[in-house]
């Protein structure tokens, strides 16, 4: 799903459906919304932020209680890698997350889409559709 947001665009998926998606967003110039509401959540966003990593995201916001650990692991892989400049943030409080990601990602970069990955995550898919709209 698409939704407009001021210039920007933010897309809603989960992990399956971004490869349907993946063609019609600028994965040159986005930013991800990754989960990480459970320790088994975290392995997987990674492989996720990685791929997108790859494929040209410049930034990724994680969201929930174990979003440190995924932050901290992505951090270590990107240094690891050489790709200090894709920036990483992570909170444990879904509303300063959503907000973050909506305003802040970017710098505010109007030109910049958002990819959330909540559709498996329906509370924060509702708050995220309710602070868009």
């Amino acid at each position: 799903m698409m939704m407009n947001f001021g210039y920007r665009r933010v897309f809603l998926c989960d992990f399956e459906s971004f490869k349907r998606i993946e063609n019609g967003i600028n994965v040159k110039n986005c930013a991800l919304l990754l989960p990480a509401f459970m320790a088994s959540e975290v392995e997987s966003s990674l492989s996720f932020a990685l791929e997108a990593v790859r494929l040209g995201c410049k930034e990724v916001c994680c969201v929930g209680q174990f979003s440190d650990a995924l932050e901290d692991a992505l951090d270590a892989v990107l240094e690891l890698n050489d790709r200090l400049e894709v920036v990483t943030t992570s909170s444990s409080e879904e509303g300063e997350a959503l907000e973050y990601f909506l305003f802040g990602a970017g710098g505010g970069n109007p030109g910049m889409d958002l990819v959330a990955v909540v559709e498996n995550h329906p509370a924060l898919r509702r708050a995220l559709v309710t602070l868009i709209r």
